[in-house]
This record gives structure tokens, C-alpha cells and sequence, in this order.
């Protein structure tokens, strides 16, 4: 089963690689990264905090729509024209399926993300490295050093939303996923916001709101560690540990229902 898996993961991942967005999106993405130098000119001494959050968040956004559009192409669009029927017909199940889908279109923004990562680091090392003409080792434990931890906590949101987009490409087209996928991904950044803005509506509206608030993904704690909150060491450490666990387990939790949601689909 974990030879059919990756064989499926291997395919998913040269055919994501192989479409036109892909190369479009990543070349946008490096293209603001680099961008992101000039607009932060007159920041007053905040040049360098400025430029990484803005990196970053330009590599989760670009990595969302990657997600999206990749699930789209190699899921939905198999299902409508009936080519997935041809995959189903050899000795491979459902759940290999999924599975090898998903961790395909991982690999796949997996690689964008580390490019894109690794090309901010770089640029932000370089510039410490000239502007405070220090060696390039020390401008990586001053700048490198913390932009690579605020990506690794950044890949998290990124990870939730390659399983959103997998379980939810099943039954809806490009479009329809990709607006999902973006309403999830502000929901979650905005779900505590919107669960302490109404304290005192009704007990029923407290427990509809309880109720969607658990199935939408904490994205803001793991946005909040990813863009480097000031936490003590002890309870960064605490929160980081819970968060990662957290991810794992939602994104388990989703692929679990989109192997559901395709054992009932009916494939022709």
C-alpha cells in the first residue's frame, strides 16, 4: 500500500510541476518577495522585520492558491472527465488515492515554499551582511536564524490547507474550492475575533458558533507563532509543541473525510 502511495504521490506531484500556474504563481511570489526590498525604504529602522513578514506572508498566500488550484486540476477535473475511473481500475483503492493525491500536491507546494523560503533567507542575510558589513555566518544568526523558524511554523497553515483542499476538490470544481479554501483560510485567521465579538447572543447562537468555531482551523495561533510573537521562551516553546501537534491532528482529521467523502463518490 505505501509503494501504491507513493507512486501516486511521485505522478501527482511532475504533473502539478508540469501546469502553467504552477511556474506562474511561484515566478509572482519571488517577484514580490523582491519587491518587498523597495517598498520598505522609509521604515525607520523596521526594514528588516518588515520585509520578512512580508515575505512570508506572501509565500502562504502564494502556497494557498498553489493548493488550491493543484487539487483542483488532478482531482476534480479527473472525477469530471472520468480519467480517475482508469486509476481505480487497477489493483488501487480509494484510500491509496487520496492519500497519494494529497501528499503529491504537498510535495509539490512543499517545493515552491522551500525555494521561495530559502531565497528570503538568503536576500535577508545578504542584506545584513552588507548593510552592517559582518560575515554572512553572523548575519544568519541574527537575520537567517529566526526567518527560517517563523517558516517552519509558516508551513503549518500551508500543510492544513493542502488537506482542505484535497477533501474539498472531491466534490466541488476550481473555482467553487478555491473560494472555499480562501473563506476557510480567513475565517481561520479571524475565528477568536469572531467568537469574542458576540458575548451576548443567545445560548443556541453561542453553541452554533462553539460548534463551527472547533471545525475551522486555528490558523491565527499558528499565524501568530509564524510571524514571531513575543512570548517567553518557556511558553513559545509550550505553544510551538501544541500547535504542531494541533496541525497534525486536523490535517489527519480532514484527510480521514475526504477518504469518506470519496468511498461515497460515485466515479464514472
Amino acid at each position: 500500500m505505501c509503494r501504491r502511495i507513493l507512486a501516486i504521490a511521485g505522478n501527482t506531484a511532475r504533473d502539478v510541476m508540469r501546469q502553467g500556474f504552477f511556474c506562474f504563481v511561484a515566478g509572482g511570489g519571488i517577484f514580490l518577495i523582491l519587491c518587498s526590498f523597495f517598498f520598505t525604504l522609509f521604515a525607520f529602522g523596521e526594514e528588516l522585520r518588515m520585509i520578512r513578514e512580508m515575505g512570508i506572508s506572501t509565500i502562504v498566500v502564494c502556497c494557498l492558491f498553489l493548493a488550491s488550484l493543484s487539487a483542483a486540476n488532478t482531482i476534480s477535473k479527473e472525477i469530471e472527465k472520468g480519467t480517475i475511473v482508469m486509476l481505480l481500475s487497477k489493483p488501487v483503492d480509494k484510500h491509496s488515492v487520496i492519500l497519494g493525491k494529497f501528499f503529491g500536491i504537498l510535495a509539490a507546494v512543499s517545493s515552491v515554499f522551500i525555494v521561495m523560503g530559502t531565497l528570503l533567507t538568503v536576500l535577508l542575510c545578504v542584506r545584513e551582511s552588507l548593510d552592517l558589513h559582518i560575515g554572512f555566518l553572523t548575519s544568519f544568526a541574527m537575520a537567517g536564524y529566526p526567518t527560517v523558524f517563523q517558516l517552519v511554523f509558516s508551513f503549518l497553515p500551508v500543510a492544513i490547507m493542502c488537506a482542505v483542499a484535497t477533501a474539498g476538490s472531491v466534490y466541488l470544481n476550481l473555482i467553487s474550492n478555491l473560494c472555499c479554501c480562501m473563506v476557510i483560510y480567513i475565517v481561520g485567521n479571524l475565528a477568536s475575533f469572531f467568537h469574542d465579538l458576540f458575548p451576548s447572543v443567545t445560548n443556541w447562537s453561542l453553541w452554533y458558533l462553539s460548534l463551527v468555531y472547533a471545525f475551522i482551523p486555528d490558523l491565527e495561533d499558528i499565524g501568530a507563532i509564524g510571524m514571531g510573537a513575543k512570548v517567553e521562551f518557556m511558553s513559545y516553546s509550550y505553544m510551538a509543541s501544541l500547535l504542531m501537534i494541533y496541525a497534525v491532528l486536523y490535517i489527519a482529521f480532514v484527510i480521514t473525510l475526504a477518504i469518506e467523502f470519496f468511498e461515497k463518490k460515485e466515479c464514472r
